[in-house]
């Protein structure tokens, strides 16, 4: 296997101004002047995971607030301080969709409140913020991060870490698919033996023989190079190994089938 190992720790990628492109190739992946020769380690301003605390200050106080405020707020869905927050939106049921909860804890792709603030096609009315701006991928991130971890009241919680979102992107023959995790990695415990990726054909499962690995504090790019063209998916595996486990800042392992228990394999298909 042809393997290139990259780690690196950004202090200053955060949701304040992101979105611009700034430092960002075309493909999407931060730049960097390493020739991808070895690895760089350093340890992050940022290694916790992301608080209540700070998505009130920076995101429910900071910009939600220019509605949902007061006795008047839509659907009394007031985030106008951290108790209101928590108590308005964990285990609440969604009064647009009521077979969804406002935060799911633990599920962000079945809370209703990152569904607004994306604007998927199966919500009830706009996308949030009403009229825009709309947050940036960066700050929803920070949202889907903290319901992936359990949406504690306070604290980090003691949820396990999972995969917060997955996306891909494709530019001919290549594909980088972008993981984002619930909380900061070890990237020490990133192996060759921890990921796997494959392309689906005709003719079955191939073993895709070169991919390189980026992690920047929450996010692992796992780019992949030279898709023959008859591939129609791709499949990267985070295995569920005992001699090679992934672990967060905290050394709890990766919880890739998100049961709420260590371990598990953790599985992403893209379709080419």
């Amino acid at each position: 296997m042809k393997l290139l190992f990259l780690a690196l720790v950004i202090a200053g990628l955060s949701a304040c101004g992101a979105g611009s492109g700034k430092g960002l190739n075309g493909q999407g992946l931060p730049t960097s002047s390493s020739n991808g020769n070895s690895s760089a380690s350093s340890s992050s301003a940022s290694e916790n995971a992301v608080t209540l605390a700070q998505l009130q200050q920076n995101i429910f106080g900071a910009i939600c607030t220019n509605c949902h405020t007061g006795a008047n707020a839509p659907r009394g869905l007031r985030l106008d301080s951290e108790e209101n927050s928590y108590a308005l939106l964990v285990n609440r049921t969604a009064d647009e969709i009521p077979t969804l909860m406002r935060v799911n804890p633990g599920r962000p792709d079945d809370s209703y409140l990152i569904k607004k603030l994306e604007g998927t096609a199966d919500i009830v009315g706009a996308r949030m913020p009403l009229g825009g701006p709309y947050l940036s991928q960066e700050q929803i991130d920070q949202v889907r991060s903290w319901i992936a971890n359990g949406a504690p009241r306070t604290g980090t919680g003691s949820a396990t870490t999972k995969v917060a979102r997955a996306s891909a992107q494709k530019l001919n023959s290549q594909v980088t698919v972008n993981l984002h995790f619930s909380r900061p990695l070890q990237f020490e415990t990133l192996s060759p033996e921890s990921i796997s990726v494959f392309y689906n054909n005709l003719d079955g499962q191939k073993t895709a023989a070169d991919f390189s690995l980026l992690l920047i504090d929450q996010i692992l790019y796992i780019t992949v190079s030279d898709i023959p063209l008859q591939a129609i998916q791709l499949e990267v595996l985070i295995n569920n190994s005992d001699l090679y486990p992934l672990l967060d800042q905290e050394q709890r392992v990766f919880d890739g089938d998100s049961d709420e228990n260590q371990g598990g394999g953790y599985s992403y298909v893209y379709s080419l």
